[in-house]
C-alpha cells in the first residue's frame, strides 16, 4: 500500500543511477500486516525483511531529517543496528522487559528511529543489520533540513506553541487539521511536513493513552492495553528524538505524557530503566515548572489539596480512634466516589482493564462492610459486568491462563457480593468454582492425595505439562469463592474436598526434602509424583515463569489461611500443624538472630522472610483470636498488624498508629489515586486493613477468607465502630456517631454460633439496656439505637456468659 507523497520501495527495487534510489543490499522477503489494519497506516501496513539491508537515495546535498520505521520483530528491546552514511548511530529507544511467559506470536508494534544526516554528492546511504532477529523495515521518510524559518513558518510555530500547555491542554485534532492543510498547501515545505509528522506522533500517542484499558479499545484496535501503552511510548520516543531545539513545538507536552506513562508502567511492571526514564522526564519538567502541583506529586512531594474531609471538626467527646477513623472513612469514600462517578462505565469497567479493575476492589471492604451504598453499588456494577463479560465462561475465566491472573475475575468480585447482598444469585455464582475445584482442577494423585493438576487453567481446560502441571499456593485464590460459599451455605461434600486438599498440602509441609525446613510449605508440588518443585534443585524457587509462584512472595500464607479456615469447619487439629511449626521456627530463630546473612533456603532465611510477611501475621492473629492461645503473643506484638496488637494488648495506641499511617497516605496526592492513575491494580491504599479490622473484627489482607464477626447496614457518613472482642459465643464493640441526630443502624452478626444471647448496650451517661436475642443463622440482623455524639458500648453474650458492661 502506498502512502500519500510516497515512492514505492519493493524488495526488487535495486539501486540504479537512472532512478536515483534503491537497494544496495536487497531484502529477502516482503510482508503485509493485514491483521493490524485498524492501527496501521498505508506507510506502516507493509514492509520488507532481511538479515541485512542497505539503501541509497541520491538526494540533494545538505542536512536531512531521517525517519526509519521498523517493526520491533521478536524483541521488546532494540534488535537492529542503523548505519547512516557509514556511521553506526546510537538508538535511544525505551526498552521494555520481556513477557514472563514467552510468546510465539509476532509483536504488533513498530518504532521510529529519527536522526539527521549530512549528505554530499554521493547521496544518502542507510544500512540496517539485524542483531537478534531479522530487520523488518516498514518505510523511510526523508525531509530536507532548513537553517531558518520563514515568516509563515514562524507564524505557524507560534500557533503550535500556544496550544500545547501542560495543564488541561486542548485536543490536538484542530491543530493537526490546520497543520495538515498548511502542509498540503505547501508540498515542498519540509518544515510544515516535519511539524505535521510530530503532531501525528503525539496525537496517536495521546489517542492510545486515552484508550486506557477499556474493553472497547482492544476490540477497536486489536491491541492489548500493554501493547497500546508501549506503542504510545515508542511514538513519543520518535517525537522527543529532536528535542535539542529550544523552540521545538510539542516538546513539553510530549515529555509530560511520556514521563507519566513510564511512571505508571514502572508501577505496573517494574524495570529500573523504565523508572529512571520516568524520573528523567518528570524531573526536567519539575525544574521548569516548580509550582505545578501534579509534577510535585510525581516528584514524591506530599501535596495536600483542599477537600471536604478537611472541614471536619471532631467532637470533644469522641474517642481518638473514632476521630481518626471518621476522617479515614471520609477520605476513602471520596476516592471511591470519584471512581464510581467519574470513571466507571455502566458495565462496571473502571478503565484499567477488567482483570486489573477488580483488584482495586480489595481495599473497598471497609466502606462496603460499614454500609456505604455508593461503594456497594459500584462493586455490584463491576461484579455484574465481569460476570456477564467475554472474560467469564461457566463461572470462571474463559481464557486459559496462570491462576494469579485467571482467578481475579471471580475471586475479587463474587465472594463478597455474597456478604453485601442476600440475593441468592450471588451465592449461586460461587457454585461453579466449587464444582470445578472438585471435578476439573483437582484430582487424586497416584499416592491418593488431592492436589491441583495445574496452576494454568480456565473453566474448561488446563495445561498439565511441566512446569505448569503443579499445585501452588496461588491456587488458593481460585478456591476463595469456594470458601465463601461454604461459609454462607455449608455443604459437607464441598467441605470434604477442601479438607482433602488441605491435608495433602500439610503432608508436603511436613516433608524435609531438598533442604526444606520441617513444617514450611514448599513453593509447588508436581501433581504426577508429588515432588516438591518438580525437578527443581530447591524447595523455594518454583521456576514457573512468574516470580510470585516462588515461596518468598507469600511464604505459604495463602495456604495457611486455607488450612485455618478449613479447621474452623472441621475442627481437625492436624490443619494447625504447619502454622504452629512455623511459629516455633520463627521463635527459635529469634534467639539465634545474628548480623550474618542467612543461607537461602535455610530455617533462618525462612524466618527472616516470615517476620516481614503481613499476610502470615494476619492468619496468626485470626488463630489467636479463636484459640486464645497466648504462646506467641510476643511475636504478634513485635511483627503483627496494628489491629492484632490492639486486640492482644487492649492498647488503642496501636490503632492510632495504624490509622495515622493510613491517613498519611490518604491525605496527600489524591490525583495519583484517581484522575492520574492508569493501572487500576496499582491504586494502593496503605493500612486499610486496620480500618476493616476495627469495623468487622477481621483485618485479613485481600479478604482471602471470611472471618468477619460483624458488618453494618443503614449507616451514614458519621458512623464509626471499633470491634474489640470476637468469638463464637459473642462479641464486644464500641460505636460513635459524629452526626447531630440519633440513628438506628443494623449490625449483621456473622461469627456467633446459633443460640440464645443477651444483647447489652450502654451509652455514655445512660444505664445499661439489655434484650434477649436468638441467633438463628449467619448474618442475622440486630437493630442498634445509636445516639448522637455519645459513645455506645455494646456486647452480645451467650446465655450463661458473664458480662463486663457495667
Amino acid at each position: 500500500m502506498l502512502a500519500t507523497q510516497s515512492i514505492a520501495l519493493r524488495k526488487e527495487t535495486l539501486y540504479q543511477s537512472t532512478t536515483g534510489f534503491g537497494w544496495l543490499t536487497p531484502p529477502s522477503a516482503s510482508f503485509v500486516r493485514d491483521d493490524l489494519a485498524p492501527t496501521r497506516s498505508p506507510l506502516t501496513i507493509d514492509g520488507v525483511s532481511g538479515s541485512s539491508l542497505e539503501f541509497r537515495a541520491d538526494v540533494n546535498a545538505g542536512t536531512w531529517e531521517v525517519f526509519v520505521w521498523l517493526e520491533i520483530g521478536e524483541f521488546d528491546s532494540n534488535a537492529t543496528q542503523v548505519y547512516v552514511q557509514g556511521e553506526l548511530k546510537p538508538i535511544d529507544w525505551q526498552d521494555f522487559p520481556p513477557p514472563a511467559e514467552p510468546s510465539k506470536d509476532l509483536p504488533k508494534l513498530y518504532r521510529v528511529f529519527v536522526t539527521t544526516a549530512q549528505v554530499g554528492s554521493d547521496g544518502l546511504i542507510l544500512k540496517f543489520n539485524g542483531q537478534k532477529s531479522e530487520v523488518r523495515l516498514l518505510g523511510v521518510t526523508l525531509l530536507c533540513g532548513v537553517n531558518d524559518y520563514s515568516p509563515d513558518q514562524r507564524k505557524h510555530l507560534r500557533t503550535l506553541n500556544s496550544n500545547v500547555g501542560l495543564s488541561n491542554p486542548p485536543s490536538l485534532a484542530l491543530l493537526e487539521q490546520e497543520t495538515k492543510a498548511v502542509a498540503l498547501a505547501n508540498p515542498g515545505d519540509s518544515v510544515f511536513a516535519l511539524w505535521l509528522q510530530r503532531i501525528e506522533f503525539l496525537a496517536e500517542a495521546e489517542r492510545y493513552y486515552h484508550m486506557r484499558g477499556w474493553d472497547w479499545a482492544e476490540e477497536e484496535t486489536g491491541l492489548s492495553m500493554f501493547d497500546r501503552h508501549h506503542q504510545a511510548i515508542m511514538l513519543l520516543d520518535a517525537l522527543l528524538a529532536g528535542e535539542n531545539k529550544a523552540d521545538e513545538p510539542l516538546l513539553n507536552r510530549g515529555r509530560f505524557l511520556r514521563g507519566r506513562m513510564l511512571y505508571w508502567l514502572g508501577k505496573e511492571r517494574g524495570g529500573s530503566e523504565i523508572i529512571a526514564n520516568a524520573e528523567r522526564d518528570l524531573s526536567l519538567l519539575y525544574q521548569q515548572f516548580p509550582e505545578d502541583d501534579l509534577l510535585a506529586m510525581y516528584a514524591d512531594k506530599k501535596i495536600d489539596l483542599q477537600d471536604e474531609c478537611d472541614c471536619f471538626e471532631p467532637s470533644s467527646v469522641a474517642p481518638a480512634w473514632s476521630v481518626l477513623q471518621h476522617e479515614a472513612l471520609c477520605r476513602l469514600r471520596t476516592i471511591v466516589r470519584w471512581w464510581t462517578s467519574h470513571r466507571q462505565l455502566a458495565n462496571g469497567e473502571l478503565g484499567g482493564k477488567f482483570g486489573d479493575d477488580v483488584e482495586m476492589l480489595r481495599w473497598w471492604p471497609p466502606l462496603c462492610l460499614a454500609g456505604d451504598q455508593n461503594a456497594i453499588k459500584g462493586w455490584k456494577r463491576l461484579a455484574d459486568g465481569v460476570w456477564h463479560s467475554k472474560h467469564v465462561h461457566q463461572g470462571y475465566a474463559r481464557k486459559l491462563a496462570d491462576v494469579e491472573h485467571a482467578s481475579e475475575f471471580i475471586a475479587d468480585t463474587a465472594p463478597l457480593m455474597a456478604v453485601y447482598s442476600d440475593d441468592p444469585e450471588y451465592l449461586e455464582r460461587l457454585q461453579p468454582s466449587a464444582d470445578l475445584f472438585r471435578d476439573l482442577w483437582t484430582g487424586m494423585t497416584p499416592r491418593g492425595n488431592r492436589f491441583f493438576r495445574s496452576s494454568w487453567f480456565s473453566a474448561t481446560d488446563m495445561v498439565t505439562t511441566e512446569p505448569k502441571g503443579r499445585d501452588v499456593e496461588f491456587n488458593c485464590r481460585a478456591v476463595k469463592a469456594v470458601r465463601y460459599l461454604v461459609w454462607r451455605r455449608p455443604d459437607p461434600e464441598v467441605i470434604s474436598t477442601l479438607h482433602e486438599w488441605s491435608l495433602a498440602w500439610i503432608a508436603a509441609a511436613l516433608k524435609t526434602e531438598k533442604g526444606k525446613p520441617h513444617g514450611i510449605l514448599p513453593a509447588s508440588v508436581r501433581f504426577t509424583d508429588e515432588s516438591i518443585n518438580g525437578d527443581g534443585e530447591n524447595w523455594y524457587q518454583a521456576d514457573m515463569y512468574w516470580d510470585y509462584f516462588d515461596w518468598h512472595h507469600s511464604a505459604g500464607s495463602l495456604l495457611l489461611d486455607q488450612f485455618f479456615f478449613t479447621y474452623l469447619l472441621t475442627k481437625d487439629e492436624r490443619l494447625l500443624q504447619p502454622l504452629l511449626l512455623t511459629l516455633e521456627l520463627i521463635q527459635s530463630n529469634e534467639i539465634q538472630q545474628t548480623d550474618a546473612i542467612p543461607r537461602e533456603g535455610s530455617s533462618a532465611w525462612a524466618a527472616q522472610i516470615l517476620r516481614k510477611c503481613d499476610l502470615f501475621w494476619d492468619v496468626v492473629e485470626q488463630w489467636r483470636f479463636v484459640s486464645n492461645n497466648q504462646t506467641f503473643d510476643q511475636l504478634i506484638m513485635r511483627y503483627g498488624s496494628p489491629y492484632g496488637q490492639y486486640r492482644i494488648s487492649g492498647d488503642e495506641r496501636y490503632l492510632i498508629n495504624g490509622l495515622e499511617s493510613l491517613l498519611d497516605d490518604l491525605r496527600y496526592n489524591t490525583p495519583l489515586k484517581t484522575s492520574e492513575a492508569y493501572y487500576t491494580d496499582r491504586v494502593y491504599i496503605t493500612e486499610w486493613e486496620t480500618l476493616k479490622g476495627m469495623l468487622t473484627g477481621d483485618s485479613m489482607q485481600n479478604n482471602t477468607s471470611p472471618y468477619y464477626a460483624v458488618s453494618w447496614e443503614q449507616t451514614d457518613e458519621h458512623f464509626t465502630a471499633l470491634v474489640s472482642d470476637t468469638h463464637e459465643t459473642g462479641l464486644k464493640a464500641q460505636l460513635f456517631s459524629h452526626g447531630n441526630e440519633k440513628q438506628t443502624v443494623v449490625m449483621r452478626v456473622w461469627q456467633a454460633k446459633p443460640g440464645n444471647y443477651i444483647f447489652r448496650t450502654k451509652a455514655s451517661g445512660s444505664p445499661v439496656k439489655e434484650e434477649p436475642v436468638n441467633i438463628e443463622n449467619h448474618g442475622q440482623r440486630i437493630s442498634v439505637e445509636l445516639p448522637a455524639q455519645r459513645l455506645l458500648e455494646l456486647e452480645l453474650t451467650s446465655i450463661g456468659e458473664r458480662t463486663t458492661v457495667d
